[in-house]
């Protein structure tokens, strides 16, 4: 809001300033008479002006205009003849005229000139506190990207024109002084990734709108760091396109995962591991003669016993794994095909594979289990990547599109693989059925039972071009529909 200063101040604090207005003009007067006295010189309306400006700057204008009545009236009473008086004649009377427009105009111009400088002061404030308070967001923002390892970046697409925080600095290990490139950026991408995020690059040059994937840095020490990517396209203030996103350090929680993976793999290996020892002594002790049968009694307890530990550490984590029993809910599918795909951004990653995301926005709820439905799209995204292992001379990309029905929605996961035969689609969803060696055929076996136990259909079918694209369809929760119905 901009502060007004009122014309006309109240009078406690106007007093000095009207003191000064008489001070300023008996001083002019009392000089006035002084140099005329001894100089025989008249300079009585620079003196008088003089007056007018001093407390018009220093009062405003309402001191001014004081200064400028008693100045009238001192310089037509002791400086304009008859001296002494008030009496005027013509030339008197021109004079004394002059004079006040002369000093109307000084103290207006003065006036506007105080006013523009106390407008220029505030400004000054205003600016320096603004930017005072940017500056401590900017300390702000920089300390909770270094708190959290995320940075942030711009890139005006196809050029070579990049912006990087502190923090992007700090993570990509380069000087602040360092004007950030393409080049630059690839220069620290591990070599095995440069690939991948090259056509990520080339992706968003392509004019493709949301950004999420994974690589990683090797640093010139050798560190290896996992980098997250999140971005998406905009337009600028000047209407040029932007990639703007933000990169976040993940390599504590990747070890942190990859050794809780370690962890719960030793646990379940090691009585596993006993259960084989003990079961393989078992069957040397009956094969001797006499068999000893009290040490395969005791090694038989502890097979059990190993047994029991393996089997509660398998019940721990398939209890953080998945929900025992289904938990129906009102659900926005994109969500859950956003959760699966983040769960397998490493592993596609290490498959050199490429997620794209193509969902419809505006998708009517549905009604399911979130967990369920996360584990078919994890199951559909390691079936496709799966089927592109052997890939060597097209990129490896999986699209997960969802589309709006009449009736709900539908998911379909396409991928660029080698495919089957035509003839052997509608076996790909039963049980013990697969194509791989070494393979159990009960992925996509457990994907049919649950998307039918949600009401739903899946079915799979050869591209047009290479690989297959599976799809299932998810009736819209029942709320909807009714809320709908009486539309």
């Amino acid at each position: 809001m901009p502060r007004w200063k009122p014309l006309w101040p109240s009078l406690p604090a106007a007093i000095p300033h009207y003191g000064i207005a008489v001070l300023a003009v008996a001083a002019a007067v009392g000089a006035g008479l002084l140099i005329d006295r001894f100089l025989q010189s008249a300079p009585f309306v620079s003196l008088f002006l003089c007056a007018v400006l001093l407390a018009a700057w220093l009062g405003g204008l309402g001191p001014g205009l004081f200064a400028t009545g008693l100045a009238i009236l001192a310089f037509d009473y002791f400086f304009i003849p008859p001296v002494l008086s008030v009496e005027l004649g013509v030339q008197g009377g021109l004079r004394l005229a002059l004079f006040a427009v002369a000093a109307l105009i000084v103290v207006w111009i003065s006036a506007a000139q105080k006013r523009t400088a106390e407008s220029l002061r505030r400004a000054r404030d205003d600016l320096r506190a603004t930017v005072a308070e940017l500056r401590r967001s900017e300390t702000y923002l920089a300390e909770a990207q270094r708190l959290s390892n995320t940075g942030s970046f711009g890139w005006k697409i196809g050029t070579d024109k990049i912006i990087w925080s502190k923090e992007t600095y700090r993570i990509m290990g380069f000087d602040e002084t360092v004007r950030p490139t393409i080049g630059l950026l690839l220069q620290r991408v591990h070599p095995d990734d440069r690939g991948y995020v090259q056509r990520q690059l080339d992706r968003a040059v392509r004019g493709e709108l949301h950004f999420d994937y994974e690589y990683r840095l090797k640093m010139p020490d050798g560190e290896i760091k996992d980098i997250h990517v999140r971005a998406r396209r905009q337009d600028d203030e000047t209407g040029e396109e932007e990639l703007v996103g933000a990169l976040m350090d993940v390599t504590a929680a990747k070890r942190a995962q990859e050794a809780l993976q370690v962890a719960q793999t030793h646990e379940v290996n090691q009585p596993l591991g006993a259960i084989v020892t003990n079961a393989g002594a078992s069957l040397r002790w009956l094969g001797r003669q006499p068999p000893e049968i009290e040490e395969v009694r005791t090694a038989i307890g502890q097979i059990v016993n190993d047994a029991h530990r393996a089997n509660e550490v398998i019940r721990r984590i398939r209890k953080f794994s998945k929900n025992v029993d289904p938990e129906m809910t009102r659900l926005d599918i994109n969500e859950v095909v956003e959760e699966a795909v983040t769960l397998l951004r490493h592993d596609a990653l290490r498959h050199g594979v490429a997620i794209r995301l193509e969902l419809a926005p505006d998708l009517v709820p549905v009604r399911g289990d979130r967990i369920q439905l996360q584990q078919v799209i994890v199951n559909l995204l390691i079936n496709g990547m799966e089927a592109m292992a052997t890939l060597r001379e097209r990129e490896r990309v999986l699209v997960v599109r969802t589309q709006r029905q009449a009736d709900g929605v539908l998911v379909a996961i396409e991928d660029a693989g080698v495919g089957i035969k035509p003839e052997n689609a509608d076996r790909l969803f039963s049980a013990f059925y697969t194509t791989k060696p070494d393979g159990l055929g009960m992925g996509l076996s457990i994907v049919r039972s649950i998307i039918e136990a949600h009401g739903g259909r899946v079915w799979a079918a050869p591209n047009a071009g290479p690989g297959m694209t599976f799809q299932f369809t998810l009736s819209a929760d029942g709320r909807h529909q009714r809320a709908s119905a009486h539309q």
